[in-house]
């Protein structure tokens, strides 16, 4: 999701992850609560292997100090997929630990820090009004002559003279809207026409993200970022400076959902490398460790506690550094908003290296 998801907020303790609460007219695109389990698992191992076959076949990866071949990787996991679809009574860690090996991974020998971050629902219209006058661009065209334009800061965004000739809004959203959509990396919007789509993380301009927290302490009564809409309320002129002195911008792809998802089964926000995010079974990690590789992760959020919990690295995060950091996806249902949001903890995260 090439998500912005930067920790400033370390006064109040909270991880910098939000999103307006779930509106009532967008439904949830989560996997039902019985197949959850099992089809979430075999979706996760299912983008692991789709990502890595589309790999040359003479990549390789570095993982402290010892090189795993594409095959190597993707022979285990094909055999577990397999598995988990034959056999719902499988002993899931005995059969990884055959033929895997673990390496626990540590930050400055400390566990690491655990997040959760989800995707953010929110209201748009296909033409400005009120309040929503805030595009959602697409990237600017690359065979115009302002090209060069993409790495120009935020405020440069904010013209629409600027942006007319060499980009177009996909939909138009309110200002702490636009701004949760690009800190996350990806949206489900649904407009006045009932239209639902998702707009996902394109490219960026190339700077660096400076959270509006930092020009809002004593001003808002909450710093986190789904609630920046209530501040501004209060406080319009000071929330709207704030957001714009931020001089990263993030550009979308529009994304239309289908009208029948298949089974039921979720279709979640694309992370790194075009992998789809799978809730629960989808985490963000450091690009020291490969995508598609399985993690066994143990902690505990107020909703429950994980032990030997497998999930896939499937995302990265502009502030998802260091050995075992770890942003676990919740998904996008009504609820989990406040559990990433208080999930700030520490845990134990486990690499699955194939063994030779």
């Amino acid at each position: 999701m090439k998500r912005l998801l930067i920790c400033l907020f370390s006064l109040s303790m909270v991880p910098l992850f939000g999103t307006l609460l779930a509106k009532p007219t967008i439904q949830s695109h989560r996997i039902p609560h019985k197949k959850s389990e099992s089809i979430a698992l075999q979706l996760a191992i299912q983008e692991s292997i789709q990502y890595l076959q589309k790999l040359p076949l003479e990549t390789k990866f570095l993982i402290q100090g010892e090189t795993i071949t594409l095959n190597e990787i993707l022979f285990p996991l094909r055999g577990l997929h397999k598995q988990i679809r034959g056999n719902k009574n499988l002993d899931l860690l005995r059969e990884i630990r055959k033929q895997f090996k673990e390496v626990e991974l540590k930050t400055n020998s400390e566990p690491p820090l655990i997040t959760g971050y989800y995707e953010v629902r929110i209201q748009g219209r296909t033409k400005p009004i009120g309040n929503y006058v805030y595009p959602a661009l697409v990237p600017p065209k690359e065979n115009s002559k302002e090209t060069h334009s993409k790495s120009y800061p935020r405020e440069y965004w904010k013209e629409e003279s600027h942006w007319k000739t060499v980009s177009q809004p996909i939909v138009y959203l309110t200002l702490t809207d636009l701004h949760l959509a690009q800190l996350e990396g990806s949206a489900l919007v649904q407009t006045e026409t009932k239209e639902i789509f998702r707009i996902n993380y394109a490219t960026d301009n190339g700077f660096d993200y400076l959270s509006p927290a930092v020009h809002l302490t004593g001003v808002c009564p909450s710093l986190k970022p789904y609630e920046l809409k209530f501040c501004m309320e209060t406080n319009p002129k000071e929330v709207s400076e704030a957001i714009w002195k931020n001089p990263r911008y993030i550009f979308f792809e529009k994304e239309i959902l289908p009208k029948k998802q298949l089974s039921d089964l979720v279709i979640g926000p694309l992370g790194s490398g075009g992998i789809r995010l799978v809730p629960e079974r989808s985490v963000a990690m450091d690009k020291q460790i490969p995508l598609g590789f399985p993690v066994l992760m143990s902690f505990k959020s107020i909703q429950k506690t994980y032990n030997d919990h497998l999930v896939f690295v499937h995302d990265r995060g502009n502030a998802i550094q260091g050995e075992g950091r770890v942003d676990f996806y919740l998904g996008n249902e009504t609820g989990v908003d406040k559990i990433a949001n208080h999930l700030l903890t520490k845990g134990k995260v486990i690499l699955f290296i194939p063994k030779k």
